[in-house]
C-alpha cells in the first residue's frame, strides 16, 4: 500500500531542494548519494562488484560509461535483484500482446523500448522506486492550479504498472496510446471530464487540430518523447489556450521538468548529470547521467546519446538547479557532411530544423532524413494554394547557409509531398534523422 503521508512529506521535501539548497549543497549531496550507491552495489551486483572494487570512496570518473547495449550485455550481473534478461523480455512482450500491464512476480514494474537504435533495453522499478516516482513528478513539473482533480489524458505507446500507481485523490490518469484517431481521443477527454493532456508533441498537435471539439477548456499541456520546438509550443499554447510544460524524460528516468518561470530544470538532486562536448565549437552536450537512487536497475554512467544546451543565466525562479536551454534531440540525428577539405563535418539537428520552420508559416508538416553523406530528403505538407517552388528554394537557401557556416560541402535536397511518418521501432516523431550508420 502507497502512504499518502509518506508521499506527501517526499513532494515537500523535493519541493523545499529544489527552492532552496545552493550549487554546493546539491553537489554535497550526489557525493553523499554515490557513496551509499556505491556501497549498496559492491555487495549486491556482480556487474558493479567486480568494477568498482574495495576502493572507497567511489572514483566515479574511473568507470568506463555505460550504454544501451552493455546494459542488456551485462544485464543479469548488473541487476541486483538476480533478474533474468530473456525472462523479462519475454514476460513485457507477452503482456504487450495482452494489451496488460502486470508487475513481475507481483514485485517489479519492467518498461521494454525498442529505441531508434533498434535496439531493445529493459528498464526495472521495485515498489520503493515506484512510491517515490509520483511525488517527484508533481514536485518538479509545475502543473497549473486546478479546481479539484488533475485528470489527465496521458499518451504512451504502451502502459506501465509505476505510472498507473501515481493516481490518488488528487491525480488521475487516464492511459492511451498512439494508435487512437483524434477524435477517439476528443470524445474520451470529454467524456472523463480530463482538464490535462500529456503526450509527445506530434501527438498533441493533431489533437490541437480538433480543440474546439472539447467540451470543457484544457488547463493545462504536458510534453514528453520527442523534442518539442519552440513553434510546436506556441502552436499548442494558441490552440488549447493553456501553459505548456515539458517533461525530460527517458526509461532512464524523470531527468528534468518545468520550473514557474517556464524554465526546464535538471533534477540534480536525484540524477547526476555529466556534459561532454561535441565535435565542434558550440554549448551543445552529450548527457551522461548517474541515478542516484534507483538500485534494482543501475544506471551509472549511462550515456543518453542526447544533445542538450545548458543555459548559463540563473533562472528567475530563484532555484539553483542547472536549466535546459534547450534539447537538440540525439547524437544519432546529427547529419554528417563532408568537409571541404575531406573532413567529417556535424550539422546540428537544430539548425535543419530552423532552416525549414522559418522558410515560411505556411509549412504544415515536415521532416527532413539524411539517406546518406550526399543526399537529404525533405518532407513537406503545405496548405494549400502556396508557392511550393519558392518554399523549396528559402529552405535550401538557408540550408546552405549553416553548411557554409561549419564548412561543410552542400548536400543534395530532394524535396517530398511525402507526409512525415513515425520512426518504425521507437513509434516517435522524429523530425530530423539520419538514417545510416555514423561516422
Amino acid at each position: 500500500m502507497i502512504n499518502p503521508v509518506q508521499q506527501a512529506l517526499l513532494f515537500t521535501r523535493l519541493r523545499w531542494q529544489f527552492n532552496h539548497w545552493s550549487t554546493q549543497q546539491i553537489q554535497l549531496h550526489q557525493k553523499r548519494r554515490l557513496v551509499k550507491l556505491a556501497d549498496f552495489l559492491r555487495q549486491h551486483s556482480p556487474y558493479y562488484a567486480e568494477v568498482m572494487g574495495a576502493a572507497k570512496p567511489l572514483d566515479l570518473q574511473a568507470l568506463k560509461p555505460m550504454n544501451k547495449a552493455t546494459l542488456m550485455e551485462h544485464f543479469n550481473q548488473i541487476n541486483t535483484a538476480g533478474l533474468d534478461r530473456d525472462t523479462l523480455i519475454e514476460f513485457k512482450v507477452e503482456q504487450e500482446r495482452q494489451g496488460l500491464a502486470k508487475l513481475f512476480q507481483e514485485k517489479y514494474s519492467i518498461g521494454l523500448s525498442s529505441g531508434t537504435s533498434g535496439n531493445q533495453g529493459l528498464t526495472v522499478l521495485s515498489t520503493q522506486e515506484r512510491r517515490d516516482y509520483g511525488p517527484l513528478i508533481m514536485a518538479r513539473t509545475n502543473l497549473p492550479k486546478v479546481k479539484g482533480q488533475y485528470r489527465v489524458l496521458f499518451a504512451l505507446r504502451v502502459n506501465n504498472p509505476a505510472f498507473m500507481e501515481i493516481n490518488n485523490r488528487k491525480l488521475y490518469l487516464t492511459h492511451v496510446n498512439y494508435t487512437h484517431e483524434p477524435e477517439h481521443l476528443v470524445k474520451i477527454i470529454n467524456e472523463q471530464k480530463l482538464n490535462i493532456l500529456a503526450g509527445p508533441p506530434s501527438l498533441l498537435s493533431h489533437l490541437a487540430n480538433h480543440a474546439n471539439q472539447l467540451d470543457k477548456p484544457i488547463q493545462g499541456i504536458v510534453s514528453y518523447a520527442e523534442v518539442l520546438s519552440p513553434s510546436t509550443k506556441l502552436f499548442l499554447e494558441t490552440s488549447f489556450g493553456a501553459p505548456v510544460i515539458q517533461i525530460y524524460q527517458g526509461a532512464e528516468g524523470f531527468l528534468a521538468g518545468t520550473c514557474s518561470a517556464g524554465s526546464l530544470h535538471l533534477n540534480e538532486d536525484t540524477t547526476q548529470v555529466e556534459l561532454f562536448d561535441v565535435a565542434d565549437e558550440s554549448n551543445i552536450k552529450r548527457v551522461v547521467i548517474t541515478d542516484l537512487y534507483r538500485t534494482t536497475l543501475p544506471f551509472i554512467r549511462y550515456e543518453l546519446n542526447d544533445l542538450i544546451e545548458i543555459d548559463p543565466e540563473p533562472c528567475s525562479c530563484g532555484s539553483q538547479f542547472k536549466r535546459i536551454k534547450q534539447i537538440h534531440g540525439r547524437s544519432d540525428d546529427l547529419f554528417e557532411l563532408d568537409g571541404e577539405n575531406g573532413e567529417m563535418k556535424y550539422l546540428f539537428p537544430d539548425y535543419v530544423r530552423r532552416s525549414i520552420i522559418q522558410a515560411s508559416a505556411k509549412i504544415r508538416e515536415y521532416q527532413a532524413i539524411q539517406t546518406s553523406r550526399s543526399e537529404i530528403e525533405i518532407r513537406l505538407v503545405l496548405k494549400p494554394g502556396v508557392d511550393r517552388i519558392a518554399i523549396q528554394a528559402q529552405i535550401t537557401k538557408n540550408l546552405t547557409h549553416w553548411v557554409n557556416r561549419i564548412g561543410g560541402r552542400m548536400p543534395k535536397i530532394r524535396f517530398s509531398k511525402t507526409a512525415p511518418k513515425v520512426h518504425p521501432k521507437s513509434k516517435k516523431m522524429i523530425r530530423i534523422r539520419r538514417e545510416f550508420n555514423a561516422g
